[in-house]
C-alpha cells in the first residue's frame, strides 16, 4: 500500500468526522499506548511539545513521533527517571476516494468529482499552541529530555517548540505492593495511643478482664441491697400475731 503525503490530510476542511456508529470499517489506530515510563512517582519538571498551527495529525505521525521519543528516552534517561505522556488522541476518520489503477501510469482513472469516500485511516485535530507531548522528569536530565523531544517533533506536519516549566512536587508516591516470594509486604500502620484511664478509677488486669477486688466489692453491694430493704420494712405480720396471743390467754 502506498502511503500517501500528509500535505492531503494537514489541513483542517469541513466538519469532523467522528461518529463511528454510522459507518464502518474504520482502520484500528496504530498508537499503542499513551503513558510510559515510571507512572508511579512525580517529577519536578515538565516539558511539553507545542505546535504553531492548526492542522491534523495522522495516527501513524503520533506513532512515529511516539516511538521516536520513547526510544530516546529509555537509552539516555532510564525507564525508572521519566514520565512520558501523549495527550491526544485520533478521533477524526480521514477518507479517500480511491481509484482504480491499471498496469501502466497512464491508465489512472479520474474518478467522480467530490465523491464522499471511504475511511482509511484516522486523525487528530489540534489547534495552534496546544500541548502535543509531555515528558516529565528530573532537572539533571532536562537536556536529554530536550533532545528527544526535538526529534519527535521532526516526525509531525507542524512547526512545533518547546516549554519547560516547574512542578511543586507532594512528596507522595502511589505504587502497588510489593511482592517478598509468595507473601504481600504491606505499609505498616500507625496505630494511635490509648487514653490514659482517670484518676480514682480501676486499673483493668492483663487481657482486659477486671481484678478480684473489683468482683468483689460488686457482688458485696448486690447483696447489702435487699438486706437494707428488710430492715426498713420489718416483720410483715409481727404485731397481728402477738395481738392475737394476748386475747387467747
Amino acid at each position: 500500500m502506498v502511503r500517501k503525503p500528509a500535505k492531503m490530510y494537514r489541513n483542517i476542511s469541513k466538519k469532523a468526522y467522528t461518529r463511528r456508529e454510522y459507518m464502518g470499517g474504520v482502520p484500528g489506530s496504530k498508537i499503542v499506548q499513551f503513558e510510559m515510563g515510571n507512572l508511579s512517582q512525580e517529577f519536578p519538571t515538565e516539558v511539553d511539545l507545542i505546535v504553531e498551527e492548526a492542522c491534523q495529525i495522522r495516527h501513524s505521525a503520533l506513532e512515529a513521533a511516539r516511538i521516536t521519543v520513547n526510544r530516546r528516552l529509555m537509552k539516555d534517561v532510564g525507564r525508572s527517571n521519566f514520565h512520558f505522556k501523549v495527550r491526544i488522541f485520533p478521533h477524526h476518520v480521514l477518507r479517500e476516494n480511491k481509484q482504480a489503477t491499471g498496469a501502466g501510469a497512464d491508465r489512472v482513472s479520474e474518478g467522480m468529482r467530490l465523491a464522499f469516500g471511504k475511511a482509511v485511516g484516522t486523525a487528530a485535530r489540534v489547534d495552534a499552541n496546544q500541548k502535543i507531548l509531555t515528558v516529565y522528569s528530573s532537572p539533571q536530565y532536562l537536556e536529554k529530555v530536550k533532545d528527544a523531544l526535538n526529534h519527535g517533533g521532526h516526525k509531525l506536519p507542524t512547526p512545533s517548540h518547546l516549554k519547560v516549566s516547574e512542578i511543586k512536587v507532594s512528596g507522595k508516591i502511589v505504587a502497588a505492593p510489593k511482592l517478598v516470594g509468595e507473601k504481600v509486604v504491606e505499609v505498616p500502620k500507625v496505630v494511635e495511643a490509648a487514653a490514659e484511664p482517670a484518676k480514682g478509677a480501676e486499673v483493668p488486669a492483663k487481657g482486659g478482664k477486671a481484678g478480684a477486688t473489683g468482683k468483689g466489692a460488686a457482688a458485696a453491694a448486690a447483696k447489702a441491697e435487699p438486706a437494707k430493704a428488710e430492715e426498713k420494712k420489718g416483720p410483715a405480720h409481727g404485731p397481728s400475731h402477738a395481738k392475737g396471743g394476748k386475747d387467747k390467754k
